[in-house]
């Protein structure tokens, strides 16, 4: 029997691969509304500034924070031809006027389509090891697209799937696993913090990440993952070390668990390349 989280999932990646075609179609690929493309579709974890190493950086509490360890479930992407509502700019401006002339209903309706037409996708759900790479670009492989300016993107955070198999194995059935250390004015404890994107689909994308890339035939989008956003605002001080010094757990119900869930679905928490 199919799970309602499947259901969900299915019939959100039909809707916008309907999208993704029906744009095409609108427009005319072989025509002057874009062409036709195959790009390549990428993921990377972002170096905090004056960093060298992913995962390691200062949060704007003051806590020095290093990573030992940090998976994720993410996926699908699409890329939008609207630029972001959240941006500044009278090109988002203009955007929003024109969005509510042409469209005065689309309130209505689910605001993952506001972006307008859909220009790329990655329809599938990835498992992403954020300090595997060290730095560098995990390739996912080839996807289907439309010649021209996308100036946004969106992304779904969710639980692993079966269809992820032993690869989805480390994350225990979560969302997201991270541990690492926090230390600051002499204090560093250990923590692990495992969070959750069950749905409805409306509580697990991350909407409307502002970006600006022509894509074209062969070029590489990569996500990139920005841990550093992530733990801004965290109060690791809150948090209650158990005795003998073993890792925190972060509760759920704690601050820092908090911040992490609000700040992993701001439209600051990934950005975007064209390589």
């Amino acid at each position: 029997m199919t799970t309602p989280f499947r259901t969900t999932r299915r019939a959100f990646t039909t809707l916008l691969g309907t999208a993704l075609l029906g744009g095409g179609s609108a427009c005319g690929l072989s025509g002057t509304g874009g062409r036709a493309i195959v790009f390549r579709m990428g993921l990377r974890t972002a170096l905090s500034p004056g960093e060298t190493r992913p995962g390691h950086f200062t949060t704007d509490t003051g806590w020095r924070v290093a990573l030992t360890s940090a998976r994720m479930v993410l996926g699908p992407i699409y890329l939008f031809e609207n630029p972001s509502p959240l941006q500044s700019g009278s090109s988002a401006r203009w955007w929003r006027r024109m969005r509510d002339v042409l469209a005065p209903t689309a309130h209505a309706h689910d605001s993952f389509f506001a972006g307008g037409r859909v220009l790329g996708e990655w329809d599938r759900e990835v498992v992403f090891d954020l300090l595997a790479e060290g730095g560098g670009t995990r390739v996912l492989g080839r996807s289907p697209g439309i010649a021209g300016m996308a100036r946004s993107f969106s992304l779904l955070l969710q639980p692993p799937s079966r269809a992820l198999g032993a690869e989805a194995a480390p994350l225990e059935g979560r969302s997201v696993l991270m541990a690492g250390t926090a230390s600051r004015d002499g204090r560093t404890l250990a923590f692990r913090a495992a969070l959750d994107f069950p749905p409805p689909v409306e509580l697990q994308r991350v909407e409307f990440v502002p970006t600006e890339v022509e894509l074209d035939d062969e070029g590489l989008f990569v996500v990139e993952l920005q841990p550093h956003r992530w733990f801004e605002g965290t109060l690791f001080e809150r948090l209650e070390v158990p005795s003998g010094g073993t890792a925190v757990a972060v509760p759920p119900e704690s601050q820092v668990h908090r911040a992490l869930l609000v700040n992993m679905r701001r439209h600051t928490a990934f950005s975007a390349a064209w390589e």
